[in-house]
This record gives C-alpha cells, sequence and structure tokens, in this order.
C-alpha cells in the first residue's frame, strides 16, 4: 500500500513539474517580444467642396412681413448666381426662413434677424472658389451674405486609409528589425497589432487628438495614423 501510494505520489509529482515548465516556457516566451510604433503620412488634394451660404436681414418689430421679402428676394438672388455659374440644383440645399428675435442691451425685444441657409456640395472647386472667395462681384449685382464658409473634403479617402495602415505596419516592422538587430536578436512573426485614430489635419500642422481630427477648412491635408505592433524575437 505504501509502495502504491508513493508510485502515485511520484506520478503527480512528474505531472506536475512538466505542466509547470511548460508553463513556465511558454510565459517565458510570450515575454520575449518587441512592441514598437509605426506611423505613416499622405497628403492630397480635396476633390469636393462644401460652401455654406446664408442670405437675409435685420428689421424692427412692425417689419416682419418686409423681413420675409427681402430675405426671399436675396436668396433668388443668389439662386440666379449659382445657376449663372452653372451649379446645378442637384448640387444645391435649401433650408428653410429662420426668423429670431433681436434684443438691445437691456433685453428689450427690438426686432427680427431673417436669414435663410444654403449648402452647395460640388467637386468642381474652381467654380465654387471664385464664386465665395469674390463676394464683392455677387454685391455689386445684389446679392449680400450673411455668412460664407468653405468647407473640404476628399471621396477617396477610405482607399488613402487602407494605405496608410499598411505602409505604418511596414514601418513598424522596419523599426523592429532595426531594435533587434542592434541587440543582436531577429524578430519572429507579429503577435498583435493595433491601429490608432486618423488625424486628418492641415498641412505640417502638429494637431493631434485621441478621438481623432477631421480638419476641413485647407484644400490640402495630411492623413496620419499610427499602428502599434508587437513582434516575437528570436
Amino acid at each position: 500500500m505504501r509502495r502504491l501510494t508513493a508510485i502515485i505520489l511520484g506520478i503527480s509529482f512528474v505531472v506536475g513539474a512538466a505542466v509547470f515548465g511548460n508553463y513556465f516556457y511558454r510565459s517565458r516566451a510570450q515575454g520575449n517580444t518587441i512592441r514598437v510604433v509605426g506611423a505613416a503620412t499622405k497628403r492630397y488634394e480635396s476633390d469636393i467642396v462644401k460652401w455654406r451660404i446664408s442670405v437675409g436681414r435685420n428689421t424692427g418689430l412692425g417689419d416682419a412681413s418686409v423681413g420675409y421679402a427681402d430675405t426671399r428676394k436675396a436668396f433668388e438672388s443668389l439662386m440666379a448666381e449659382l445657376q449663372a455659374a452653372g451649379i446645378g440644383d442637384s448640387a444645391i440645399s435649401v433650408q428653410p426662413i429662420n426668423r429670431n428675435p433681436v434684443y438691445d442691451n437691456n433685453g428689450n425685444h427690438t426686432g427680427y434677424s431673417f436669414n435663410q441657409s444654403v449648402y452647395v456640395i460640388s467637386s468642381d472647386l474652381a467654380t465654387i472658389e471664385k464664386l465665395a472667395l469674390n463676394p464683392d462681384e455677387m454685391f455689386q449685382k445684389g446679392v449680400t451674405l450673411q455668412s460664407s464658409s468653405l468647407e473640404y473634403y476628399f471621396s477617396k479617402l477610405p482607399d488613402i486609409k487602407k494605405e496608410l495602415l499598411a505602409e505604418a505596419t511596414r514601418d513598424a516592422k522596419g523599426r523592429a528589425v532595426e531594435i533587434a538587430k542592434n541587440s543582436g536578436s531577429g524578430i519572429g512573426s507579429m503577435r498583435s497589432a493595433r491601429a490608432g485614430v486618423f488625424q486628418i489635419t492641415e498641412p505640417y500642422s502638429t494637431e493631434v487628438s485621441d478621438y481623432g481630427i477631421y480638419n476641413t477648412s485647407t484644400r490640402q491635408k495630411d492623413v496620419t495614423v499610427t499602428v502599434t505592433a508587437e513582434f516575437g524575437v528570436r
């Protein structure tokens, strides 16, 4: 009986040692890695522009009907200028006329502010920029803009993002190779990879956000992404 017990204990000891040894080996192998951050940046030229425009006027308390009429007239003049420039109806989105109360410094209701917003989305950047950047020409024709702003976008951004992810991954691998080579080692397969958020900024910008950036104010943009990768070492 004692002999049987000793045999069982011996087998248990051997099995336990083997399991522990295998766990120890795997944990050491998993820890023998290099973690690096690769990055890639690409500059592109926007091919879509969004022009935000508003027209309208301010009136006194008793001139609400005049405010509506004048705003409508300004809107029709604006539409005529857009059509004359070759901008089709499909590129134009129109919002209803808004009427907002106006107060003086003492909080007294003194009148109304009327405005109507128009959005133009087009791939003809040259035509839109010519109109938006030369408001005097429209003013001379009786079109006064309350506000005007341009936003730039790129229709093939998803393709650029794929290219940059691949390039950032290659950059990470190249960094890992250099680090391993300087320590007399080599790298194995990639254990894991995690992409950061995309930063779409104006050229030469140092602006970074944890949630990503999409700057629409410039025609040219830089797209940057990072990839954090982990490689085995051999």
